[in-house]
């Protein structure tokens, strides 16, 4: 009994409904890490800023259009293929159901666990392919009377996709002979019996009667790959390549060929594909040959010899290491791409660098990359001019954002520091399929970190109501002004700290991005981002939008001395103060003792409990927390506020 009462306060204590995992907030990305926020339109050739951190896929594909290369149309579709719909559909269920006097079978599936101990996984053991040659066969034995032994036998093959090692029987009709060993020996492949299978094919391959004669050569080479026999599934895979009887099978051939020479000779592997990834014209394997290069490179394959692709990447990802030298020896647009990115602005070899990149005509794919980097190493009027200039343009989001970002740091008064401080959002963190394409701007972490720590209330209060501004970011200033202004305030109004009670989302702190999750401010958040912490916490949520500290802020040399000096000392005061809960408490025990008869006081140590119990803790909210409900149920024991208030909380 005691037990389920324990149960039923904790579910009650929770003041709405919380997930189920994670929590996987909204979390306003300004500029992707990973990839650009269009790989659609970055595949046409619009880079933006090409980043260091992006996948080597889209390296790859800036690689080939900084050398002048590019992509097709039909390059595009084969690099980024279009997302299928999800479906269920399998063609061989849809043909096998529709045979009359055939009981229908509803699911099928493709995937066989691997069996090692201590290890789990799955991979696919039946292709589509398959599935698509036997609804093409059904329509063949269609033609027969042998239908539904031919469809009992298919059934047995594909059970073994999943799981068991089910073999049909030989055929009872001569007609279905030829068909039925096909079924046999690939139903020994499905239930991983390749010796068995490969010998099967074999016999297929010997008999030119059956409709299998050409395919069981590729079939038999394929049960040497599954079996980890790679060298002889090479020789036998280029003796079909090479013969022009088989020429219906040499292109899956060469791409099985390309699949081994990735296992064999990874690093000649990695060569060839590396110096075949920059050629035009590469539609039909350029698919494929992303997937092989990527994954040699993922494995540390250093390629022999060495090529300029596999250079550029490493050096580029690895902060330009060689850049400066290999663009000296080159002179060609990826390796200025890579120098200027490893600059800075006291570097020598500035000023050739600068010389060549003022040359990069508007219409060239490094055109935005190169010159935000010119940017970064100009002197600031330069770069103000420069930045000004490609800002009347047009680029992608998180290109502009960045380009905002540079120029906000070169602000020369209050005013330019406010045009540039708000961006827009280009992707969520924590939800890929968040459409972020109609959101307002808001504010980044470095101009929200500005405006937090370095700007005094009375510019806040100006920018509260500048046009400058989105609707968005003033309303959530006029917010952080209200509280400071009781924070920083000599005797802070008992009126303004009830109604903190019963605002648990207003705090301080200036948000970057979309700030608390919870947007109305009287609401309990689920996530616990009710009443602030303290500027110093260490016991912040790490999803919560005020974490970050003064520490960490670039600083606003754009103001006056005397504003700055300002800031500083508001700074401090706000870092003297506790957690909100704390901070509320000791002025509601205060105003308590001061004004008994206040008919507020029940409710507002009612309002301290609940605070204590949803919001950031310090190190004294237990004891405020225990004062607040002794003081309510000893002083006010008959009010509908202590009936509300049955425990206090460590």
């Amino acid at each position: 009994m005691a037990l389920r009462l324990l149960i039923a306060v904790l579910i009650l204590a929770v003041p709405v409904e919380l997930p189920g995992c994670g929590p996987f907030l909204p979390e306003a990305l300004f500029h992707l890490t990973g990839s650009p926020e269009a790989p659609e339109e970055f595949a046409r050739g619009h880079l933006g800023i090409v980043q260091p951190t992006y996948e080597r896929l889209y390296q790859v594909i800036a690689y080939r259009y900084l050398s002048g290369v590019g992509l097709n149309d039909a390059e595009r579709r084969a690099v980024l293929p279009s997302p299928q719909p999800m479906s269920d559909t399998n063609p061989w269920l849809v043909a096998r159901n529709k045979a009359p006097g055939v009981k229908p079978l509803r699911q099928l599936d493709p995937y066989r666990q691997v069996h090692e101990r201590g290890y789990f996984d799955t991979y696919l053991n039946c292709n589509d392919d398959a599935f698509r040659t036997a609804a093409s066969t059904l329509e063949r034995i269609q033609r027969t009377s042998a239908v539904a032994e031919w469809i009992g036998a298919q059934d047995v093959v594909f059970s073994n996709c999943s799981q068991g090692a089910a073999i049909p029987q030989a055929a009872s009709d001569p007609r279905l002979r030829a068909d039925r060993n096909y079924q046999i020996a690939s139903a020994k492949f499905y239930a991983e019996q390749y010796d068995a299978a490969r010998r099967d094919f074999e016999t297929i391959a010997a008999d030119v009667s059956s409709p299998w004669h050409g395919i069981a050569p590729y079939l038999a080479a394929r049960c040497l790959i599954r079996a980890g026999m790679f060298a002889q599934a090479e020789g036998e895979l280029r003796s079909i390549a090479a013969d022009p009887a088989f020429a219906r099978w040499h292109a899956p051939a060469s791409r099985l060929l390309g699949y081994l020479a990735a296992h064999l000779h990874p690093a000649q592997r990695m060569h060839e594909l590396a110096l075949a990834l920059v050629r035009p014209d590469l539609q039909t394997t350029i698919g494929q040959d992303l997937i092989d290069y990527r994954m040699l490179f993922d494995g540390d394959i250093a390629p022999q010899p060495n090529d300029d692709l596999t250079e550029w990447i490493r050096s580029f990802q690895a902060g330009g290491a060689g850049a400066i030298v290999n663009w000296r020896a080159r002179h060609t647009l990826p390796w200025l791409v890579a120098a200027l990115q490893v600059s800075k602005p006291s570097d020598a070899a500035v000023p050739e660098l600068l010389a060549a990149a003022g040359k990069v005509k508007s219409d060239s794919p490094a055109y935005i990359t190169v010159n935000y980097h010119q940017m970064r190493l100009l002197p600031p009027d330069g770069a103000r001019a420069l930045a000004d200039k490609l800002l009347a343009g047009n680029m992608p989001a998180s290109a502009r954002n960045q380009f905002r970002a540079e120029r906000m740091r070169l602000a020369r008064n209050f005013e330019e520091f406010l045009r540039y401080a708000p961006r827009r959002p280009v992707g969520d963190a924590n939800a890929k399929w968040r459409t972020v394409d109609t959101e307002p701007d808001l504010l980044d972490s470095d101009s929200a970190l500005i405006l937090d720590h370095d700007i005094p209330l009375a510019l806040l209060k100006q920018a509260s109501t500048s046009p400058l501004l989105p609707d968005a970011v003033r309303q959530k200033l006029k917010d952080v002004i209200s509280v400071r202004a009781l924070l920083l305030a000599r005797a802070p109004s008992f009126d303004d700290v009830f109604a903190l009670l019963k605002t648990p989302g207003m705090r301080p702190r200036v948000d970057s991005g979309y700030g608390r999750y919870t947007k109305e401010p009287a609401k309990i958040d689920p996530f616990r981002e009710n009443w602030w912490c303290s500027v110093n916490a260490s016991n912040v949520f790490p999803w919560m939008g005020s974490t970050l500290t003064g520490r960490d802020s670039p600083g606003a040399p754009f103001l006056p001395a005397a504003a700055r000096a300002q800031a500083a000392a508001e700074w401090q005061k706000l870092q003297s103060l506790p957690s909100a809960p704390d901070w509320l408490a000791a002025q509601t025990l205060a105003f308590a003792r001061a004004h008994p008869q206040d008919p507020r006081v029940p409710e507002a140590l009612y309002l301290v409990v609940r605070a204590t119990r949803y919001g950031c803790t310090g190190n004294q909210t237990s004891d405020f927390s225990h004062r607040a409900f002794d003081l309510l149920h000893r002083r006010y024991p008959a009010t509908d506020w202590a009936a509300k208030t049955p425990y206090w909380f460590k």
